[in-house]
């Protein structure tokens, strides 16, 4: 099986070109014009000087933005339409999908206020993808163009709008089209930069992208959910491999406890508001590659602001698909992501690991376009339902 340790390469940077050159190409591409596209100089100012050590100046506004937060809360929304007969993801069921799950996440029907209750428009929003096994398997672009028009409603403009992972060449693999220029921007760490010292979290020392350190106020997380080799499952929490520099050495132990300490990275754990899961497919067995044979289409998206008690429903759903495929449990294999409990100890306290604690909305969209929802509260505490 591989690794996702292997796909990220060395510590330095991706193929073996070394951060310093990188952050020299993206501070030439600023300098010639592209930094000029940020509002509000929340960002670009720091950048257009050349990277000064000073930290980048926050508006209040961005900083004390209205940040609603439900611990053990997830949102579960399906769609007969969310993927046709080739697997090919459909925009429009993705935008009312995305919809749906942020009404029953703020309790807001309105696309709207349902975005701003997490969103001002002085965000620096960065979009934190998976594109590590595309082009076969990776956060869907539909998804994110869904989140997108969320943003848009709330007012944050396309210039704040970043989506990001580490390989821009890994994000044009899944069908994202770099730019650093005006509008929505994507690209990689690679392109950014890490930090030029390491922080420290509990048993992890990395250098932050500064595209989480430096450049966004907030982040969305959008992460797959799938199998893992090594780790057991990779959801939400260890889609953060993706924001450091040295994911190849966090591997030991199963990852455990280092995906939770990764997500006490202060600017991890302060400007991650929301996480949005692509769960259109599932690949619930020899991940993190994508493995046709053990794949699903689940046709489903997760939401939640607790990264944890959305980790937790995403085991909890890998487990059921395979025990329908008559294959053993994780902790049966020894890779029981115990990460996740830890992530919720006190120690961490990143949210709620406990499924008899975790409130799941269930969402069922019709076919027909436009038909109101079904919702429906599930126990999760009371058996696995995948």
């Amino acid at each position: 099986m591989r690794s996702e340790a292997s796909e990220f390469g060395s510590a330095s940077g991706a193929g073996g070109e070394s951060r310093p050159r990188g952050r020299r190409r993206f501070l030439a591409l600023v300098a010639g014009g592209a930094a000029a596209a940020i509002t509000g100089g929340i960002v670009g100012s720091r950048i257009i000087r050349g990277g000064a050590s000073e930290p980048p100046a926050v508006s209040p506004s961005a900083a004390g933005a209205s940040r609603l937060t439900l611990p053990g809360s997830v949102v579960r929304v399906t769609h007969p339409r969310a993927l046709d007969d080739s697997g090919r993801a459909d925009a429009a069921v993705a935008l009312d999908m995305i919809d749906a799950a942020m009404a029953r996440l703020t309790g807001k029907a309105e696309r709207a206020a349902a975005w701003s209750s997490l969103f001002t428009p002085d965000d620096v929003v960065a979009i934190k993808v998976n594109c590590l096994a595309a082009p076969a398997l990776s956060t869907h672009p539909q998804i994110v163009e869904a989140i997108i028009a969320g943003l848009r409603a709330a007012r944050v403009p396309d210039d704040n709008i970043i989506i990001y992972d580490r390989l821009t060449r890994e994000l044009e693999r899944a069908g994202f089209k770099s730019n650093t220029g005006r509008g929505v921007r994507c690209f990689g760490s690679d392109e950014s930069g890490y930090d030029e010292e390491p922080s420290e979290a509990g048993t992890v020392g990395s250098c932050l992208s500064r595209i989480v350190s430096e450049l966004c106020t907030a982040i969305v997380n959008v992460p797959l959910v799938k199998d893992h080799d090594v780790a057991g499952v990779s959801i939400a929490l260890k889609n953060h491999f993706g924001s450091i520099n040295n994911p190849n050495k966090q591997h030991e132990n199963q990852c455990c406890p280092q995906v939770a300490d990764v997500n006490l990275f202060e600017p991890i754990r302060s400007k991650q508001r929301l996480i949005i899961a692509d769960a259109l497919t599932v690949t619930y067995d020899g991940g993190p590659a994508f493995k046709p044979k053990t794949s699903a289409g689940y046709k489903s998206i997760l939401a939640a602001t607790d990264p944890v008690a959305l980790d937790a429903v995403g085991h909890d759903i890998i487990e059921g698909l395979r025990q329908r495929a008559g294959l053993p449990t994780l902790a049966a294999e020894g890779r029981d992501p115990k990460y996740i409990a830890v992530a919720a100890d006190g120690d961490h306290n990143l949210g709620i690991a406990d499924l008899s604690r975790i409130r799941r909305v269930d969402d069922a969209l019709s076919a027909h376009s436009g038909a109101a929802p079904r919702a429906a509260e599930v126990d999760l505490g009371k058996g696995r339902r995948a």
